[in-house]
Order: C-alpha cells, then structure tokens, then sequence
C-alpha cells in the first residue's frame, strides 16, 4: 500500500510520516501537534486488538517495528502491595526500614494505624481513600516491627490492592469496568489451596471489617483472580519499591517462551514496552513470564501455577528446545543420544533416547530431574567452588545446555568477579578466561532463548565487557592488548544500545566508559 500523500490536518501535501503509526504524514510539526490534539492520541499506535483460540485477545503489529522502539507506555490503573510483603509505605510504597531503636515501632498512620514512612505520606492519593475507610470501620493493623523483623513478608497487605480495585467501582466506574474484562482463571484458582485462604481473609476483610457491599463474594475472589493473572511485578529505585501494578493495555500482550518485546517501569510507576528484535508487520506481540534458562517442564508448570494457562509455543512444542535440548539428558545406554520427551505438551508423556530409541516413563525421569534440581538450589551459591563442583559431577548425564547446567554456569557468571575472595581484581589469567568462556556459551544460548535488546543478554555483555577489560590490562603483548581493547570497547557500545532506556544503568555505562577511556590512554602512552 503507498503512503499517504495528503496532511491529515489540512489535506495540503505532505510527506513528514507520523513516527508512531506511521499510517498517517503532516505538512508541519505544528499541523502534526493539532492533529494529536483532536484524537490521534488514541489511534496512534503500531499494533491493534485481535483475538483466536489459542491467545485469546493479543496484541499484533500494523506496521514492520524496529529493534529497540518504543512501542507502548500505560499508567497503572491499580498499583499496591503484594500478597504478601515486607512492610511497606502505603503511601509512597518503599519498603520500611527498621525503626533507629529496637524498642521503637513504625511510624503509624494517625487515622488507620497501617505503618508509613511519615505524617507526609498520610496525604498521598493512593492512600487517604483506604485510610478514610479503614479509619471509619475503627480497624487496627497489628504490624509491628517486633513481630516483623525487617525480611519477614506481612499477608495482611494481601487486602490493599484489593481494596483499591473495589473503591474503583464507586469513584471511577470506567476504570472498574477495564479492569473486570481482564481474564480471572477464577475456577482454577479456586481449587487452590492459596484461594481457601484468601477466601476467607478476603470477604471478612472486605465485607464484615469494611462493611462494604457494592461487592459481591464473587466479585471480590474474581477482582484477587484478575490481579494475579494480570498483575506485573514493579520494582523501583534500587529494589526499594516492590509492589504490583495492573495495567490493561499492557495485560493484552501475549506470552512466549522467545518474545519479542520487554519491559520496564519509569519514575512515574508507568510500564514502557520496547521492541528486542525486528518484528514484522502481522507479528504477534509477546513477553515473558518465565526465565529463559529454564527447560520446558520447568517453564510449563511455573506458568500453569501462576498464570493458570497452558503454553504451547514453538520452544515448548519442539522436544529438542530449538536445538538446544534443554530438558534433556544424556542417555545412560548409549552414552551418546539424548532422551528427549516424546509429547512436550504432556507432562505425562514418556521420554526416550534419539538414538537408541530407550524409553523412560515420565515419572521416572522427572523424579531424577527434580533430584537435580533440589541439588542445585541446595548449593551454597556464595562461591564459585560448589557451583564448579556441581558441573564436575553431573559432566556425564547432564550435557553442555542442559538447563540444571545452564542455571549453574549462570550463576558463576555472577559470581566470578563479585564473590568474597574472587573479586575482578582478584581473578587468575585461569578464572578470567573460565568467566569469558561461561558468558560466550550463555550469549550463544541468549541468542536462541532471549536474543536482540534484551535485559538478560544485556547483563551478560556487562559480565564480558569487565572480564575482558580486565584481561587487556594484564596483557604485556602491545598488539594482543590492543585487539582486547578493541573488543572491550565494541561490547560496550552494544551495551549502551540494550541499556538505553534503563536509568539506573547509566551510572554503571559512565563508569566503564570511564575506566576504557583511561585503558584506552594508558595503552597510547605504552604505544609512544
């Protein structure tokens, strides 16, 4: 189809096209701002509502989108605690810290008696709403930092988003009607032992304590349901805010175990969704809810428990996990093939060797690949050693990008460098070069599972950068030093492109930049 010719303010010729839509050009910026003005707002966007069987309603795109664009950025209609939480601010939503004295408590709200952090925070608009109600109905929240301690998670914070999402019917029945079409997995939830509990803190809370009844029974499990399959976790300022947030628009994404889009929260708890890889006209739009790293089974019945859905994508549905065999383990006959699942969408489908067909009952591998998996969480991940000695052991039936053996190398990744006794500085030519190899195996992976501008390939390319700057550095050959400068310097400029739009990482990009400026210096003066 040709572009239009014509400004879709005035109709003179045009040819500035609308970056957003890209369905629409203006003959002025000023033409293009009054355009806005008058309702393109709404309509400007690269991606519209469909629906089907299988996703349901999602998201697809209009127009080819390229890697790294923005895409969409929607306000929470509801944002609060978590289910259960460590005490937090009801008004500004960070975390509390202990009281200066062990004999002291919280500061506590004058009217309903919730922890905040000041008489400030009693005049927030997401708290004076619920403080009115609560302080109305004489309730008494019992948390305390005795009874606390600081790590300890509080289920009573599971009735504030609630709350909130019930006082949308009364003050905002717009908003409630956006958050009621979301999907509830209501009936799945409600065979769970969780939902026997929430059930009744819930409705007593709600009804009895409040006294409210513009909210049925039904009503109130659905609103909890609705949060639990919509909700995204968000996290601000260094990990001191960690709340939920529910967004609508934002809910329509579907999930994919490879997606194609990210996300992330600006100051103004606002969630933002960039493109991670060039996404054509037509694609449906995806993110995730599960790591990368995880096999299949692991994926499959993590997003069963939470999301309540089943996920057949094409990572799921490919037994051998796009190549990589993920879920797989080395076949103990003939120490050669590996067995692989013969129906990955059933958890109760048996599993069998590639090459010499032997076959293995599904309980009987999931029994073994759980024992591993209790094994690797059990480990003492302070230290690279237990970590090493894991891979070391299991060499033989757990293969290369097996994902207990992916998870393992992940963590060493982290630790090689920031442990107590392995800090870069500390690092043998041996371990530099074991920390290179680990981040060039996972990159390969990230590429299949998570590749383009994503946060986990990001993270990766920030292990590497430092490893082999380090590297450079204790190089004595000129041109051998030169060539790892030269790397250091090309991945962080891909870093720079993945962590654009992460504000907290841009004192961490000046910093490296900062320290290959002056490698990059001190190499010239070598060189003179």
């Amino acid at each position: 189809m040709s572009p239009p010719t014509a400004c879709a303010f005035c109709q003179s010729h045009a040819t500035q096209l609308c970056a957003g839509c890209r369905s629409v050009v203006y003959c002025s910026r000023e033409h293009q701002k009054e355009h806005w003005k008058r309702g393109h707002k709404r309509e400007c966007k690269c991606f519209e509502l469909s629906s089907n069987e299988t996703l349901g309603r999602h998201l697809r795109a209009t127009r080819d989108i390229k890697m790294g664009e923005q895409i969409m950025r929607e306000a929470p209609l509801v944002v609060g605690p978590k289910v259960a939480s460590v005490p937090l601010c009801l008004g500004c939503h960070k975390n509390l810290l202990p009281p200066a004295k062990p004999a002291q408590n919280y500061y506590k709200c004058s009217a309903c008696t919730w922890p905040l952090c000041s008489a400030e925070c009693e005049q927030s608009p997401y708290h004076l709403a619920e403080c009115r109600l609560m302080a109305g109905s004489n309730f008494e929240c019992k948390i305390n930092y005795k009874a606390a301690e600081q790590e300890h998670k509080e289920s009573a914070y599971c009735v504030i988003m609630l709350l909130r999402c019930v006082q949308l019917k009364l003050e905002s029945p717009a908003a409630f009607a956006r958050l009621y079409e979301l999907e509830d997995h209501l009936k799945e939830r409600l065979e769970t032992p969780l939902y026997q509990v929430l059930r009744a803190n819930l409705i007593t809370f709600i009804k009895t304590v409040l006294g409210l009844n513009n909210c049925s029974e039904l009503e109130i499990l659905r609103i909890a349901a609705i949060l639990d399959t919509n909700a995204f976790e968000l996290r601000q300022l260094g990990g001191c805010v960690k709340v939920r947030g529910l967004y609508p628009g934002a809910a329509m994404f579907a999930h994919d175990c490879v997606p194609n889009m990210r996300h992330r929260f600006d100051d103004d708890m606002n969630i933002v969704f960039l493109a991670k890889r060039p996404i054509a006209k037509g694609e449906v739009l995806s993110i995730s809810y599960t790591q990368p790293l995880r096999s299949t089974i692991q994926r499959r019945v993590h997003l069963k428990q939470v999301k309540c859905f089943d996920c057949a994508c094409a990572r799921c549905e490919d037994p051998t996990e796009l190549g990589t065999f993920a879920g797989a383990h080395v076949c103990g006959k003939c120490k050669v093939g590996k067995i692989i699942s013969m129906d990955p969408l059933q958890l109760a489908a048996n599993w069998k060797c590639e090459v010499c067909n032997l076959k293995r009952s599904a309980k009987e591998f999931l029994t073994q690949d759980a024992k591993i998996e209790q094994e690797l969480e059990s480990l003492d991940k302070t230290t690279p050693l237990s970590l090493e000695d894991f891979l070391y052991r299991h060499r033989v039936e757990l293969h290369e990008t097996n994902t207990h053996i992916l998870q393992a190398k992940y963590a060493l990744t982290q630790l090689y460098g920031h442990a107590t006794g392995f800090a870069m500085d500390e690092l043998s030519e041996k371990s530099l070069k074991r920390k290179v190899e680990l981040c060039e195996e996972l990159l390969e992976i990230s590429n299949l599972f998570d590749g383009g501008w994503s946060i986990f390939r990001g993270n990766l390319l920030i292990e590497l950068q430092e490893t082999v700057l380090a590297q450079a550095l204790s190089l004595e050959n000129a041109s051998e030093c030169e060539a790892k400068l030269k790397q250091a310097a090309e991945l962080l400029q891909e870093i720079s492109n993945i962590m654009n739009n992460e504000p907290e990482m841009q004192q961490l990009l000046a910093e490296r930049r900062q320290m290959l400026d002056a490698a990059m210096a001190r190499y010239a003066v070598g060189a003179e």
